[in-house]
């Protein structure tokens, strides 16, 4: 089938739109009918944007990491520090956490290897970023010298995705947003400094006083 063309604009809003029906229902579950039907638009219309699901699903989540990646950097431009712009961004990981179902990863480590590993080498450019800006924090003073940075953020990143993983078991009494934040705090005040904890602890009573 001939693929056709649209405007970016219009392939952007359309990825928009998929997005949340993928991450709701898992990359198993999620098929041309449903997604079709879901946005009042032929299959056959669909097919001739993407081409197959597997390439559909490969636009979405390239473009839910560029999505995220660009919110990031705004946040690096209108925060006042690295810690708070480092603490900005987990709490939109976070977020973004929130919005993905457990069959979501459960699918891409069962049924589809390829978008697994598409999905791990859009989070280590985010980790790249993670780590320039965690080493100027560490030229800054905010943040001690005497961590394992690479390890500890690969950790970081699989402790939020295996909560999520996990969330189905917690005890009725245990938030997934309540122990997502946990783990943000307790990841910050591992690596900080004295003067890093200070600006954490600055930023965090700010955050409860607009709560």
């Amino acid at each position: 089938m001939e693929q056709i063309s649209i405007s970016e604009e219009s392939y952007n809003k359309l990825l928009e739109a998929i997005f949340p029906i993928i991450t709701a229902n898992g990359l198993k579950a999620t098929t041309m009918d449903g997604v079709a039907a879901s946005l009042s638009m032929s299959k056959r219309t669909l097919y001739e944007i993407f081409g197959s699901k597997s390439e559909m699903l490969s636009a979405v989540i390239h473009y839910f990491h560029e999505r995220h990646k660009k919110v990031v950097e705004r946040i690096f431009l209108t925060s006042n520090s690295v810690m708070e712009a480092i603490y900005r961004a987990l709490l939109i990981n976070k977020k973004a956490m929130r919005e993905f179902s457990v069959e979501f990863f459960r699918d891409m480590d069962s049924y589809y290897k390829e978008l697994r590993d598409l999905y791990e080498s859009e989070s280590n450019c985010w980790n790249e970023k993670m780590m320039y800006a965690i080493n100027l924090g560490v030229e800054q003073g905010v943040f001690r010298q005497d961590v394992n940075y690479p390890i500890t953020l690969r950790m970081m990143s699989i402790q939020m995705e295996s909560l999520k993983r996990m969330e189905e078991f917690f005890p009725p009494d245990v938030k997934l947003q309540d122990a997502l934040d946990t783990i943000i705090v307790g990841f910050l005040r591992s690596i900080a400094s004295p003067k890093g904890m200070e600006i954490l602890d600055d930023i965090r009573k700010k955050e409860i006083c607009v709560d």
